[in-house]
């Protein structure tokens, strides 16, 4: 029990001083870093094949009709040890919300695991992007391999065309380094792919096209994306990053770096966690 309560205490300690420190800054995804590293994520836009630890045709683009609920997998690719991440998953609110996301899959694979997910719990969410943060805070290895982070459950909600893209993508290892980051910020710099969902229309034939989602206006800069550039559809291709965390010099950025930016709510719970679990070690 006393080392879940180190973990735990360790998890809060590190939402707490990352949320009161953290600003956002802009930045673009280096192509030639992002071949360096041999890890890839990104979108999914049809789930089916795809398993908790396997991964079947990724596919960039799916159809549906306005009003349906649909999945699409948030995948990682050759990652070795990942035992925490954290995105923002960017999408156009006038075309499409989420309602529900699942995220006991890749992590949750290898027996023992303890996942933790500090991801906003009151869905719908309709703002245009929505922060996922996993970690599993058991005392294994992380997972090997390829497989799905999470699922999300949208909902259609208007017709049109919308990116489905990531951002402010973390990977963490349970040595507390991050996976995939070469310029020292803590930061993903592998390739990172998006999908697009089409309502009321089919997919395009060819390469997709691009899009200027028409946000709600009252998204704050901060949670804004960047300008979406075409989708491709493998998830080899690169797809600009948005707004990304300033460098933190002398190590400790993981973990946990998979809770860059949590809100404070997500700090509350956290340390209320430690309390407890203090309050059970004391009585036993």
């Amino acid at each position: 029990m006393g080392w879940l309560l180190g973990r735990v205490v360790l998890v809060g300690a590190s939402l707490g001083l990352v949320a009161l420190g953290m600003s956002m800054s802009g930045q673009s995804l280096d192509v030639s870093r992002a071949s360096q590293v041999s890890t890839t994520v990104g979108v999914d836009a049809d789930p089916t094949g795809n398993e908790a630890a396997s991964l079947g045709q990724i596919d960039a683009c799916v159809s549906v009709a306005a009003g349906e609920t649909f999945d699409v997998d948030v995948v990682v690719t050759d990652v070795t040890d990942l035992s925490g991440w954290q995105a923002d998953f960017l999408y156009d609110a006038s075309v499409v919300s989420v309602v529900a996301m699942n995220a006991e899959l890749f992590l949750a694979a290898e027996p023992g695991s303890n996942l933790i997910d500090l991801s906003p719990g009151n869905l719908p969410d309709t703002a245009g992007v929505y922060r996922m943060l996993v970690a599993d805070i058991s005392q294994s290895v992380g997972e090997d391999g390829s497989g799905v982070l999470a699922r999300l459950t949208l909902q259609a909600v208007g017709q049109g065309a919308s990116d489905l893209n990531l951002r402010q993508m973390k990977l963490g290892d349970s040595a507390a380094k991050a996976i995939g980051d070469i310029d020292g910020d803590n930061v993903f710099d592998g390739p990172v792919s998006k999908a697009r969902v089409y309502v009321d229309e089919p997919c395009p034939s060819g390469a997709l096209p691009s899009l200027t989602p028409a946000l709600p206006p009252a998204l704050s800069p901060e949670a804004t994306p960047a300008s979406p550039t075409a989708a491709s559809p493998t998830p080899a291709t690169v797809a600009p990053s948005g707004p990304a965390a300033p460098a933190t010099e002398g190590g400790g950025g993981f973990p946990w770096a998979i809770v860059c930016g949590a809100s404070a709510g997500a700090v509350v719970a956290a340390l209320a966690l430690a309390l407890v679990a203090g309050r059970l070690l004391r009585r036993g």
